[in-house]
């Protein structure tokens, strides 16, 4: 048999669709822009010889031709699993993944597996120097971010967050004040009924912190009438005093 002669090929094909030959049929019809029998003959083909390399990589050409991207990747993929390397099948595999925009990384695998192959290959020189200039600067900047993250950790632990509880105090300049209002005498207000027993100036100073002022000014008439001195409440707490003299006041108008 011619295997230069395409006629002679097909015939033999026909009577053998098992014969480990089917690649060079297939390039026939690939070199002819047959695309259709060539995939045809390539899947009979595989069907017989599943692990045939040089048929898994015209597959992949042909459905390259045909625009079915990702069955070509596949295919190109298939043909380099075998420990032969294959410079066409990863030309191509490089090819289709470029167009698929796949990522750097896988890339830059093949891209580098093509210059081991062929070191004057000059796509494979520059796209390999390129990508890895690349991935030394992403590399650098992980590792700068990382640094950052660990700084940042470290002063967390060392100095933690003060807890909402935990407030600083005031000082005597920032303290909040809190005057206490005292409200006018009013006259229908409920009398308070103490005996002259226990009428004193702490029952004076316990009614008024309790917001009782009126109460409070009526143990001080009961003190003042047991003839005790006022000066003392005076000298404690100036406001009530004076509140104590304008009823006073009002009551002798």
């Amino acid at each position: 048999m011619n295997i230069q002669s395409l006629l002679e090929l097909e015939l033999y094909f026909a009577d053998h669709m098992d014969t480990i030959l089917f690649p060079v049929l297939a390039e026939k019809y690939y070199s002819k822009g047959d695309y259709y029998r060539a995939r045809k003959v390539c899947e009979i083909g595989l069907g017989y010889h599943e692990y045939d390399q040089e048929g898994h990589y015209l597959l992949g050409l042909v459905e390259k031709e045909a625009g079915n991207l990702k069955a070509a990747e596949k295919a190109f993929i298939m043909s380099l699993n075998y420990p032969s390397d294959h410079l066409n099948a990863t030309l191509e595999l490089c090819s289709v993944q470029t167009e698929l925009e796949r990522s750097p990384k896988t890339l830059f695998t093949h891209w580098k597996k093509v210059l081991e192959l062929d070191p004057a290959n000059e796509a494979a020189q520059v796209f390999v120097q390129r990508m890895d200039m690349q991935l030394k600067k992403e590399v650098s900047a992980q590792q700068k971010e990382t640094k950052k993250r660990i700084v940042a950790s470290k002063k967390k632990l060392a100095d933690p967050p003060v807890s909402k509880k935990q407030k600083e105090p005031l000082s005597a300049e920032t303290k909040p004040t809190n005057p206490i209002t005292i409200p006018d005498y009013k006259e229908d207000t409920e009398p308070l009924k103490i005996s002259n027993r226990l009428a004193t100036f702490t029952m004076v100073t316990v009614l008024k912190n309790q917001g009782l002022l009126n109460q409070a000014l009526e143990v001080l008439n009961v003190l003042e009438q047991k003839g005790e001195s006022l000066d003392r409440i005076k000298n404690k707490d100036n406001r009530i005093f004076n509140q104590y003299q304008k009823v006073n006041q009002l009551m002798m108008n």
